[in-house]
């Protein structure tokens, strides 16, 4: 089992997937923009890896957008 890549190894894989790795970086800015507008700029939690840090965000972003929602269209009663 091979354990050192070589250098060829890591061009022909950024040759390969550059297209998703650019897309990945350009989504990971937006969501940090998307963060920093409704949650505001030292906006923290307490995940403890990339996957659990943006579930939380996005758990937090939806809360607090269904916040704002509910206070522009309340609910109608129903009588």
């Amino acid at each position: 089992m091979e354990t050192d890549k070589s250098y060829e190894f890591y061009k022909n894989f950024y040759e390969e997937n550059r297209v998703s790795l650019l897309q990945y970086k350009n989504l990971r800015e937006h969501f940090q923009k998307l963060v920093t507008n409704v949650m505001g700029n030292g906006y923290y939690n307490m995940g403890m890896d990339v996957y659990t840090c943006d579930e939380i965000c996005c758990e937090d972003i939806a809360r607090k957008s269904k916040g704002f929602f509910g206070a522009l269209f309340p609910k109608k009663s129903r009588r």
